[in-house]
């Protein structure tokens, strides 16, 4: 699944093209040299066993800034292998606009099969400055996989966990979380190493992650065999479709229509990766992991999507952005700006069979949720008959006149939802 992070095993690496030197005249300093714009890294990928290579196999060498929080990719190069075995030549090359001296960057190389990574150097430090780089010889060893992967979402956040040993590995956007087991009452609960702020509890298909203190809605395990991922973007239309067998692009309003094999994914850190060719074409498709919103409709989507079509990039979102909404109670805490009768309870949980319920402040309600390309929608409302006060009575009918009349939402960049009807009104909720 997401060994997102064992694809850091794609590398950082840099190495410096000297450049031309000017004749010195008689009777004058050395005049001073200008330095090489590309910086050039050449080295060697070997590993000490005995073990041949799948023909199917991937080489990835890759130079990366780690002086950001999140280590991302200066360039990289890719090598298909096609049977051929250690010792694997590589170079990298790399503007030297894209480097500064006072970052720190380092080079690793790895091997891939299926998407994941079998051998990976360690990383090597190397120096932005240096007017060549000759990295040698780097040695491989196996990356130990995880076993018992399994992807969740807490709220809105979407986690990978996996074993190796007695480590917890969790991953979750572009970072991986190593934790230990400790002591819990029932069910397996792990704590970060030297961070006992973030933990993660499981209990069957269900678990509670604290991370660095704050608390997530409950995470339920997301199913993600045979799941086919649809994107799509505008100016000019455009949609996506990927499932286990087969990539079908539609560019130009349906013009152009490429179908082709669906090959492994390759996963790093922070996207999956499809690549295909067909009938003189070449699509790369990347998935990234966080909130995008349509251009045109504003609808949010959990995947933002990048597909390389002829070397053209287009940008869209993709996903379902009912999943935004699964996954846990939600607190009302606003309704068109008169906030909430304290201490009145309003809620709302969407379920992944279309319908919705909760409490609409002194009777329960339930009814039916459609999710369409342009929004939101509510529908078929029951409400229980129970009376109250005047003021909860009032409340109660506020929100379900805004509730019937949903024609979209947002989520805020604090995680807020944002129900939204066709004649501006509001609703707000936080996950509870």
């Amino acid at each position: 699944m997401f060994r997102a992070i064992a694809v850091a095993i794609a590398i950082e690496w840099l190495s410096l093209i000297t450049g031309c030197a000017s004749g010195i005249p008689s009777g004058s300093g050395a005049m001073q040299r200008e330095p090489p714009r590309i910086l050039s890294l050449r080295g060697t990928l070997i590993y000490p066993a005995r073990i041949a290579l799948p023909p199917e196999s991937i080489a990835v060498v890759e130079l990366r800034d780690v002086s950001s929080s999140n280590h991302p990719v200066i360039t990289e190069q890719r090598i298909a292998l096609g049977g051929r075995q250690v010792p694997i030549q590589f170079e990298l090359t790399v503007n030297r606009s894209a480097l500064a001296t006072s970052r720190q960057y380092n080079v690793r190389g790895g091997v891939f099969l299926s998407g994941k990574p079998t051998w990976a150097t360690e990383p090597v430090l190397i120096d932005p400055a240096s007017e060549a780089i000759d990295l040698g010889t780097l040695i491989m060893m196996p990356v130990e996989a995880w076993a018992f992967i399994a992807a969740l979402r807490c709220g809105n956040q979407n986690v990978t966990i996996g074993y190796t040993a007695d480590t917890m590995h969790l991953a979750l956007g572009k970072e991986t979380i190593e934790m230990r087991p400790v002591e819990a009452a029932s069910g397996a609960k792990f704590a970060a190493t030297g961070d006992p702020t973030t933990t993660f509890w499981s209990k069957g298909d269900r678990a509670m992650l604290v991370l660095r203190g704050q608390t997530y809605p409950e995470c339920m395990r997301v199913e993600t065999e045979s799941k086919v991922f649809r994107a799509t973007g505008n100016e000019p239309g455009w949609r996506l479709q990927v499932t286990d067998t087969k990539i079908t692009f539609l560019d130009n309003y349906g013009q152009t229509r490429i179908e082709a094999p669906a090959l492994p994914a390759e996963t790093t850190a922070a996207f999956r990766q499809y690549a295909a060719r067909t009938d003189g074409h070449e699509l790369i498709v990347r998935i990234f992991d966080r909130l995008c919103s349509d251009t045109m409709t504003g609808m949010p989507y959990p995947n933002e999507a990048v597909v390389v079509f002829d070397g053209k990039q287009l940008n869209g979102c993709g996903g379902d952005p009912g999943a935004l909404l699964q996954g846990g109670e939600w607190v009302v805490e606003d309704i068109n700006g008169t906030g909430i009768i304290d201490p009145s309870r309003v809620t709302l949980n969407f379920a992944v069979d279309s319908r919705v319920s909760g409490r609409a402040s002194c009777n329960t309600y339930t009814g039916a949720y459609t999710l369409t390309g342009e929004g939101l929608t509510i529908s078929k409302t029951g409400v229980t008959m129970m009376a109250c006060a005047p003021a909860l009575m009032r409340q109660e009918d506020l929100f379900l006149d805004i509730l019937k009349n949903v024609q979209g939402f947002a989520l805020a960049p604090d995680n807020a939802l944002i129900l939204r009807t066709g004649d501006g009104r509001t609703m707000t909720a936080r996950r509870g």
